[in-house]
């Protein structure tokens, strides 16, 4: 309520976080079509930089611009170049069955795709390429909207690649990052996929893992004329989206953290921010409870045994930033890290708070 610089700028991801050259951090937690970032010389005097927005949407109303609201979601830094992936949503507001309400991301009908933008000017503001030169993974079918009384219409009718993780760079020199994928509008179907590259400035160079290797190139379905072929299911994450990655020095292992609720016995569903460990990006082990939380669904066990509830309200999109983290992309947690993470404030959806709580790993043998 206070730090916003209009009411739609609000934390709507996972919080990362990037030192400029000067050691100025930069935190990227934003909302479209007008996105800010915050700025300041340590974690506690981070300022929200209005004038001018880092990104504004350029909100195209057609599917094959790749170009429509777009958030600036992942940042990895090298010299004076900030990459960044993007993700775009495309809510078609013509198509009748889709017309429901604000033709805005309110809309049921939901086209992702993830894009490039890059910034040579310490994050104040980023560009695209010349589309569709800007695009990384474009869903892989056209758009079709929704034929009337197609009950899905109630809901979400999504497709498409989402929200990537933050892109972590591995000994081998290739830059990885995750990302959600709904494969078919109006099927319940969805995964987390994985992709990588080794050159961050060229959007078409990232590869996804086809099962066997980082194979697949992320094809335009408006370019071949039919659908393209999907990247490969991560089977041990199931059907969690992306959510934050980090390599945790002091357990040696890759981490991905999200939000996510594990049935304990047929009747208990324990909700909160859960994490899983790799060694590789694609085996990863059975998820482990990080602190149980309120997330949004009705199911969620509230009683009062078992492990504290994290916050009295509900909560997303958590985050891993260690302070003593040295790397410029905050690529490095170690034992004692910080848990950030969106408090969504009761009675009002735009009313959100970024909180922060300190951490510490403990490995039991």
């Amino acid at each position: 309520t206070t730090d916003r610089c209009e009411d739609l700028d609000l934390p709507d991801q996972p919080a990362r976080f990037v030192r400029a050259a000067d050691g100025e951090l930069v935190l990227f937690d934003g909302n479209a079509p007008t996105y800010y970032v915050s700025r300041g010389a340590n974690f506690d005097s981070l300022q929200r930089a209005c004038d001018p927005p880092a990104l504004v949407s350029a909100d195209l109303r057609t599917p094959e611009s790749y170009e429509n609201w777009e958030w600036i979601w992942a940042v990895y830094r090298e010299g004076t170049s900030w990459h960044a992936l993007i993700h775009n949503e495309f809510h078609d507001a013509v198509a009748p069955t889709c017309r429901v309400g604000d033709p805005s991301p309110g809309n049921p009908c939901w086209y992702n795709s993830i894009t490039y933008a890059v910034s040579t000017d310490d994050a104040h503001s980023f560009t695209k390429p010349g589309a569709p030169a800007h695009v990384v993974a474009p869903a892989p079918r056209v758009w079709t909207p929704p034929e009337p009384g197609d009950p899905s219409v109630y809901g979400y009718y999504v497709e498409g690649y989402f929200n990537p993780t933050n892109i972590v760079r591995g000994p081998d020199d290739y830059y990885y990052a995750l990302m959600s994928v709904f494969p078919e509008s109006g099927v319940d179907v969805r995964g987390m996929c994985a992709m990588r590259t080794d050159t961050l400035s060229d959007p078409t160079s990232w590869r996804a893992w086809d099962g066997s290797g980082f194979n697949l190139q992320m094809a335009n379905p408006y370019e071949t004329g039919s659908a393209v072929p999907l990247c490969e299911f991560l089977p041990s994450l199931g059907r969690q989206s992306s959510g934050f990655l980090t390599y945790n020095s002091y357990i040696g292992r890759y981490m991905h953290v999200n939000d996510w609720g594990q049935w304990v016995d047929p009747q208990t569903l324990i909700c909160g921010f859960y994490f899983s460990l790799s060694s590789d990006l694609i085996h990863w082990s059975d998820i482990q409870l990080l602190a149980r939380a309120h997330i949004g669904d009705g199911r969620c066990d509230t009683s009062p045994e078992g492990p504290p509830i994290l916050d009295p309200f509900e909560v997303s999109a958590a985050a891993i930033i260690d302070h003593e983290d040295s790397t410029t992309n905050f690529e490095r947690a170690g034992r004692t890290p910080y848990l950030y993470y969106t408090r969504l404030n009761p009675g009002y959806w735009l009313d959100r708070d970024l909180v922060r709580v300190p951490l510490t790993f403990t490995v039991e043998e």
